[in-house]
């Protein structure tokens, strides 16, 4: 009887775990956004899908569907650019995928070539944030593709495309689901294809602003004896004290950025993925450029105009005129604060002191007689 039971409780047990992983299936995994031909979700749908490796760092491969389904490469078949697998399941990966692979399903309309982004790749490898995209000491403290492509100025949450861009596509193209799937990468792009002076300052003082990476390569660049901008520890910090970040910060979204400095304008796209330092001739920065590069917003600008520093150090070793100018307005200003209400104060006392009461009312603070004869009432 015992043996029965415990047969029998064995069997509630198997049918209970197995209604679990079926409901846990069909009701809490999110809904495939995208066709999964090789079945790789078999096991990436699972967000515990991840390993610590050697040197302690969390790697996940845990793939979202429903967020996988609303990028551009959604539409690509994962073994295009994860081509080392042969067989599943796989063996451990060993090689990543970088972003100048191709893909190998996909080909360019305009080339017939396999597409792939290996120009833009090899315009971004030579530029001052080139790196590999497994990098190691101070390259591992730049932005690889992913750094800024799954940045959400970038990637906006949105469930589906603004329904008055959809609405005039469809005139033409005719069904709606098949333009709600080509805006992820063709319409959002066209939409907004430059970012506001306040979105380029975050997205680049993620990086600028952190003082424990800048103190890092100001370090290694005294120990080597290499050259390092001037301006390159105080990038960000001075961009928010310049006129132009004072602006920004204060909602005129028309001001200059950082890349509308740092980046040609001619071939901006390109150009945004290679940005080089001031010493380097081809820097839109570079004291040849400077005036150019002036001119696009100040029509007038000049050999003089150019000379004004657009990242102002408060530092006196590095602008001995603005740290002392800085000095004198700090002391004016604090000295006028406090006369004013040193004034105020002794005002207050002398009319108190005359029997003039203090209250607000009927449009003045000192409607009361003085008892000594100096009624300031008319």
């Amino acid at each position: 009887m015992i043996a029965n039971k415990g047969r029998y409780r064995g069997k509630y047990v198997l049918a209970i775990n197995l209604m679990l992983v079926l409901f846990s299936t069909f009701f809490l995994t999110p809904a495939i956004a995208f066709e999964d031909d090789e079945g790789c979700l078999i096991c990436h749908k699972y967000p515990m899908m991840a390993r610590v490796t050697d040197d302690g760092v969390l790697r996940s491969y845990y793939v979202m569907p429903h967020i996988f389904g609303r990028t551009v490469h959604r539409n690509v078949p994962c073994r295009d650019c994860h081509s080392y697998i042969k067989e599943l399941p796989h063996k451990p990966v060993t090689e990543g995928v970088t972003c100048n692979a191709e893909c190998h399903s996909i080909k360019n309309p305009a080339t017939g070539k396999q597409f792939s982004h290996k120009l833009i790749y090899d315009s971004y490898i030579k530029s001052t944030h080139g790196r590999k995209k497994v990098a190691e000491g101070l390259d591992a403290d730049k932005p690889y593709c992913i750094s800024c492509h799954t940045n959400p100025l970038y990637n906006p949450d949105e469930d589906k495309p603004p329904k008055h861009i959809v609405d005039r596509c469809v005139i033409c193209h005719e069904k709606r689901d098949f333009v709600e799937r080509w805006y992820s990468h063709t319409s959002r792009r066209i939409r907004e294809v430059k970012r506001s002076s306040k979105e380029v300052f975050e997205l680049c003082s993620s990086c600028h602003e952190n003082k424990e990476m800048l103190d890092r390569h100001v370090k290694q660049a005294k120990e080597e004896g290499r050259e390092l901008g001037k301006k390159f520890p105080i990038a960000a910090e001075s961009y928010k004290e310049s006129f132009h970040g004072k602006l920004t910060r204060l909602g005129f979204n028309k001001t200059a950025s950082c890349l509308d400095c740092h980046a040609r304008q001619k071939d901006y796209f390109r150009s945004v993925h290679e940005i080089r330092p001031s010493r380097d001739p081809d820097s839109p920065t570079h004291k040849n450029n400077k005036v150019e590069t002036c001119q696009r917003c100040h029509v007038h600008a000049d050999e003089n105009y150019v000379a004004l520093d657009p990242h102002p150090s408060s530092k006196r070793e590095d602008n001995l005129f603005k740290y002392y100018a800085e000095m004198i307005y700090n002391i004016v200003g604090v000295a006028v604060i406090a006369m004013l209400v040193g004034m105020s104060l002794l005002e207050t006392i002398g009319r108190r002191r005359d029997g003039i009461a203090w209250r607000l009312s009927h449009g003045s603070t000192w409607r009361r007689k003085s008892r000594r004869g100096r009624d300031r009432v008319e």
